[in-house]
């Protein structure tokens, strides 16, 4: 047979009857003297649990419902409050149900036409870090100073936001879903604020197939409350209507402690902006085309006429050739029997074969320059001068020049060619036409003008001449002295310039007889084009 506990004595069992009466005696004054302290609070506060059902409320919660206290156990949340501020409340609610507090601000109107606040904060009820409930509270803000600044600014801020032009301001939770929607809003977007609920930030975007938006709005909203701000662009949706283009500045809000309160969000529409940027690409595609198309034909006949100059050029060095080759078989021919006009002739043949020749030669240059493709790179022009320089000298070692060259000349984008010919070819005429002045001096340097490229300038205290009257003076074989007293082709000036239009610059004169002569032209400088940049300027 089974073996029976003893049962306790009939004086033990009625010891512990009567301290359970004991303690349910005890927790009901406590729950009584709870309910007494609550409902002498002069605001409302209840208590919801996880099924947003109430479990408690307090007198003054009771009186705005105007329902027995005995009524409100069980209460659903959507009947404990006004149904047009349930939109607001509800995702405050469920914020505190995942554990943060909430605060919700709203203004009411006396029927005196004064303004009142109160506030609605939602507290997480947590036992041993679980979420059991939500207690609610709603209360008058205190002070009446506070109250009218409150009012005031608020007042300010719904005539700026209502008043907004092709502009909107409203609000969002920090998750992204819409808390309030201002007229502006309405009046932008054609959505009342009862259509736009609880709606998502991503339930406004109305995307077009090759015209999405830069990126996600949940990115964005990312990128809102890690960096502050941000701001993205692209279709939005229009009740009733065709959706707009809006550019969208979405900021976090946070208080005064750095919690995350909610996200704003400026919206524009850029819709005729963006129809003007079409509209300018557009004109621009076509600007593009006939400047294509002029450079075209501009470009041909250039060819042609490089291409016909150099085929003239090359053609005449034969005949050149012959007529000196023919001039000295006939002195050979003559031999002493010749007479003194016919040695004349003879030498002056020579020499105007030779000149002939060396036109000839600077003809084919300045073809040359004009057909081969630029070659731009970084130069330091210090030390292209002091090479330049250092020819020159070993080319005259008898001349005393006075060579003065700024220190710390800038890095140009240039074909180191092109410019080693420029600098050879304008210093050698520096030097020519300083030939018959004591002490000759030269002076090289440059300044960076505003618009970034690079003044170089030369200056001797040479010949000169009169630049009233050198209308051709960057013509070929044009020269303003007579060729018994300097001598040269006249083409010097001719190719220099060719050289600097090549590098989209400019080259010019400034001169008074017997006081020298200052060269000065433009080349671009390391920080105004880039070398893929100046490749394109080859034409």
């Amino acid at each position: 047979m089974p073996t029976l506990e003893p049962s306790a004595p009939p004086s033990t069992q009625a010891a512990e009857k009567a301290s359970r009466a004991l303690t349910i005696e005890r927790l009901q004054e406590q729950a009584a003297l709870a309910r007494s302290i609550a409902d002498r609070l002069p605001w409302q506060l209840a208590h919801f649990d996880l099924d947003l059902r109430c479990r408690f409320g307090n007198q003054a919660f009771c009186d705005g419902l105007r329902i027995d206290p005995s009524a409100l156990e069980g209460r659903p949340f959507q009947d404990c409050f006004p149904q047009d501020a349930l939109p607001a409340l509800l995702p405050r609610f469920m914020q505190a149900l995942g554990g943060e507090k909430q605060l919700r601000l709203t203004e009411q109107s006396t029927p005196g036409g004064a303004h009142t606040f109160t506030e609605t904060s939602f507290t997480p009820d947590v036992h041993d870090g679980v979420v059991r409930g939500v207690f609610v509270e709603t209360k008058e803000v205190a002070g009446r100073a506070r109250v009218d600044d409150l009012a005031q600014n608020k007042r300010r801020f719904d005539l700026m936001a209502d008043a907004l032009q092709d502009s909107c301001i409203y609000f969002l939770d920090p998750v992204g879903r819409i808390t309030e929607w201002s007229e502006s809003a309405h009046r932008l977007h054609g959505f009342s604020r009862e259509q736009v609920g609880n709606m998502h930030l991503a339930d406004m975007a109305a995307p077009r197939v090759g015209e999405e938006a830069e990126i996600g709005i949940d990115d964005t909203i990312r990128l809102a409350i890690d960096r502050g701000q941000w701001e993205t662009r692209g279709w939005l949706k229009r009740a009733g209507a065709e959706a707009f283009w809006g550019q969208t500045l979405i900021t976090a809000l946070r208080g005064d402690n750095g919690e995350l309160e909610g996200l704003s969000c400026i919206t524009r529409d850029m819709t005729a902006m963006k129809d003007l940027d079409r509209v300018m690409n557009d004109l621009n595609a076509e600007l593009d085309r006939r400047v294509t198309q002029r450079v075209r034909q501009h470009t041909v006949p250039n060819k042609d006429l490089d291409i016909f100059t150099h085929s003239i050029t090359h053609d005449l060095r034969g005949p050149v050739r012959h007529i000196n080759t023919f001039a000295g078989l006939i002195a050979e021919e003559l031999g002493e029997n010749a007479s003194e006009e016919i040695r004349h002739f003879r030498d002056a043949m020579k020499r105007a074969s030779q000149r002939l020749n060396a036109m000839i030669e600077n003809l084919l240059t300045y073809s040359r320059i004009g057909r081969i493709d630029l070659h731009p790179e970084r130069l330091a022009m210090t030390n292209v001068l002091e090479g330049v320089v250092s020819r020159l000298r070993q080319a005259a070692p008898d001349r005393q020049i006075q060579w003065e060259i700024q220190p710390d000349l800038p890095m140009v984008v240039a074909d180191a060619a092109m410019v080693n010919d420029l600098f050879t070819r304008l210093l050698d005429n520096a030097m020519k036409f300083t030939r018959k002045v004591e002490p000759a001096e030269i002076q090289i340097g440059c300044r960076t003008e505003s618009d970034g490229t690079c003044l170089f300038f030369i200056v001797d205290n040479g010949a000169g001449f009169d630049v009233a009257k050198a209308s051709n003076l960057f013509l070929m074989f044009q020269r303003q002295h007579h060729s018994l007293d300097f001598e040269g082709y006249g083409a010097g000036l001719a190719l220099c310039q060719r050289i600097v239009q090549r590098h989209n610059g400019r080259i010019w004169l400034d001169s008074t007889p017997g006081h020298g002569c200052a060269v000065y032209f433009t080349l671009p400088v390391e920080t105004a084009m880039a070398a893929s940049g100046l490749a394109a300027l080859g034409c």
